[in-house]
């Protein structure tokens, strides 16, 4: 069965059954890995409880020099590529691998058009005159009849494996200006990319009418009217990106993308990356708590579709400590083996058991049942009759909910250690007031009327 949106609009189904997506990042899935190495990397992540996987179906401009390099276009003697000249030894090259997956139950997330082969985007003023795409990163976009021409070849090629086709790839398509704290040349949309994008998503949805698609967008990105109106769009993503400065991002987005006058389920696509370097300081990495901050935030302030962890070494598959970037501070990530196993991802995979047991999917914001909630970081999502709450606390703090919940069944998480706790608390006049749970972890507490 295909994946598809729930009546409401709010989550995804398959067999009829809410699903939860829980995807890894791979940029590289298709340049990099050999057979092998795809094989233990889907059973490794399916083992982990993930069930899809986020992937470039072009070469990513910033990835790890691969082993081997299998060009999508014949490459021209000065180095750019023949987009009219298709190399169908690389697209059955991608259909092997959508095979292995396919195998194995794993939802394929393919980007079709990364901002490097799109007119007007900031990869475009930062890689200006890197043209050889022998070399990384390379900066060439494709015409519109370019584009045309390979989304007529590539979408009925892989329609057949029912991905969700994310049609954008970390762009600008808002018709603000957009500030960022890293990327000052990020600012400001072009209008030849939000037109080449819309024509994109029209073809896209006309070959494969039955495959979800979304666009993936650049951090604090508005989408404008038109995109956001298009019948052809299934669902929003979002970026919060990879700052240290501004975590609040993963549930203030989806807080602005759920009240969107077009109601469409909402999936945080690309939070930080567990052990990656923070892009706005000289000093630090995140770690398993971040990701688990990010996660359960975006959730319950809106994204309850679903999440895409990343892991520092696999997204962009370094292997064998080799060249990552011509900036240091991507390189110095782990091999992919090693970051595989980073404690994030098992994180990950109990929030997936999470969604898969409580029922993430009909949960909406309702951060207003914090009794004076101390700050924003402490969240909330419920359903509509209230009957299942669901809290989260990056922090111990004693809480309150303005709530009865007398006759509900409570449970507690203790997230960095996975100990299952009953917390205690005690109801007067309407509001429920839970002890301070004990050590200084984050938590999750459940409350589901009996």
């Amino acid at each position: 069965m295909k994946l598809t949106i729930s009546p409401d609009k709010h989550y995804f189904m398959k067999d009829g059954k809410p699903l939860f997506l829980m995807a890894d990042t791979n940029w590289s899935a298709f340049t990099h890995p050999d057979l092998e190495e795809w094989r233990e990397y889907l059973d490794f992540r399916r083992e982990q409880n993930f069930n899809a996987v986020q992937m470039n179906l072009l070469p990513q401009r910033h990835s790890c020099t691969p082993r081997q390099w299998i060009h999508p276009f014949t490459v021209t003697s000065e180095g750019r590529f023949d987009y009219s000249c298709i190399r169908t030894e690389y697209f059955d090259h991608v259909c092997q691998y959508l095979d292995e997956m396919a195998a194995r139950e794993m939802q394929p997330m393919i980007v079709l058009l990364w901002g490097n082969f799109v007119p007007g985007t900031w990869q475009g003023i930062r890689d200006a005159g890197r043209t050889n795409v022998e070399e990384k990163p390379y900066y060439q976009p494709m015409t519109i009849a370019e584009m045309e021409h390979f989304l007529q070849y590539v979408i009925p090629k892989l329609r057949e494996y029912n991905p969700v086709f994310l049609v954008s790839g970390d762009v600008n398509l808002s018709e603000d200006v957009v500030h960022y704290d890293t990327v000052q040349d990020q600012m400001g949309a072009n209008p030849e990319t939000v037109a080449f994008y819309y024509k994109a998503l029209q073809i896209t949805k006309s070959l494969a009418p039955d495959c979800l698609t979304t666009l993936h967008i650049a951090p604090k990105v508005v989408l404008p009217a038109q995109l956001i109106e298009a019948p052809e769009l299934d669902f929003y993503m979002y970026q919060p990106g990879h700052v240290y400065s501004e975590p609040q991002l993963n549930r203030t987005l989806a807080q602005d993308i759920r009240s969107y006058p077009v109601s469409r389920p909402v999936y945080n696509s690309e939070t930080s990356y567990e052990a990656n370097i923070f892009f706005d300081r000289s000093q630090g990495r995140f770690d398993e708590r971040w990701i688990r901050r990010a996660f359960w935030q975006g959730v319950l302030s809106g994204a309850n579709a679903g999440f895409t962890y990343g892991a520092g070494g696999v997204w962009l598959w370094r292997q064998n400590q080799n060249f990552c970037s011509e900036r240091g501070d991507l390189g110095l990530v782990n091999d992919w083996r090693d970051d595989l196993r980073l404690p994030g991802a098992y994180d990950m995979g109990f929030a997936k058991l999470a969604a898969d047991t409580v029922g993430f999917y009909d949960l909406k914001p309702a951060s207003d049942l914090i009794h004076n909630n101390p700050c924003e970081e402490i969240v909330c999502a419920a359903n509509d009759d209230q009957s299942k709450l669901v809290i989260y606390m990056p922090f111990s703090w004693p809480m309150s909910v303005n709530a009865d919940l007398s006759g509900y069944r409570v449970c507690g998480v203790d997230l960095e250690k996975r100990w299952a706790l009953t917390p205690a608390f005690s109801v007067q006049d309407g509001i429920t007031s839970f002890r301070q749970l004990r050590y200084n972890h984050d938590y999750l507490i459940v409350a589901c009327k009996e």
